[in-house]
């Protein structure tokens, strides 16, 4: 729904991927009314994130299920997670974000 957040890494955040406890947290803002309903139906305690978080790539971001490595300019998304139990660390990716990038930039995914 919002064009500055194309893309989903942008708009929504893993927080935690077990399956019987799973947490996200997301931009309202970015998705349309069908979208919403069925986050709120599945993730009923989502961490629901502004905008202003949401612009600097607060939400692209990793989370081990506990730890949250996040951007340190996302405070109001750092405060929503210390609410939840979640260890959130604030990197300050101020010059990559200047391209666009952030946290989640800055991973590579191993799989076995």
């Amino acid at each position: 729904m919002n064009p500055s957040f194309y893309h989903l890494d942008t708009a929504l955040s893993v927080l935690d991927p077990d399956p019987e406890h799973p947490g996200i947290a997301y931009l309202p803002s970015a998705f349309d009314r069908a979208s919403l309903e069925i986050l709120e139906e599945r993730y009923p305690d989502s961490v629901l994130v502004g905008d202003d978080d949401a612009a600097v790539l607060g939400l692209n971001s990793f989370s081990d299920g506990r730890n949250v490595v996040i951007a340190s300019r996302a405070a109001g998304f750092e405060a929503s997670l210390r609410e939840r139990g979640y260890v959130p660390h604030g990197i300050d990716l101020s010059e990559l974000l200047l391209g666009g990038g952030g946290v989640k930039c800055c991973t590579l995914e191993l799989r076995w």
